[in-house]
């Protein structure tokens, strides 16, 4: 019985450390990327901070001529409704990016890192 536990214990072994080998390997550096790269923060805050608002007021928009819509003239109510679902996905990415932002800043600063 012993043996057997000891086996099992050992094989499950092996296969979290070929996990580790493998979730490593994607951090490893291959030489063709610079070492330390780093996003421009301010633009991306920017880029967000501008297209998240639009986002939103396009998806309201894209909803109130779907509901208007009428079988003789615009495009279908579903193609708006689904154009309008894009556009909150879009706005909520920007505003998670948004967030991702804040958290690095933040990050920055208390390493006293220029950012």
């Amino acid at each position: 019985m012993a043996s057997h536990h000891r086996q099992w214990h050992h094989r499950s072994g092996r296969a979290a450390d070929r996990q580790a080998r493998a979730a490593a390997a994607r951090w490893r550096h291959d030489g063709s990327e610079p070492r330390w790269a780093r996003s421009d923060l301010r633009l991306r805050r920017l880029l967000s901070l501008v297209f998240a608002p639009v986002f939103v007021l396009t998806g309201v928009l894209l909803l109130v001529l779907g509901f208007r819509a009428s079988t003789a003239a615009g495009p279908p109510q579903g193609v708006c409704t689904a154009l309008a679902v894009g556009c909150f996905l879009l706005a909520l990415v920007a505003l998670a990016d948004l967030y991702v932002i804040r958290r690095r800043t933040r990050e920055q600063r208390r390493w006293h890192r220029a950012s």
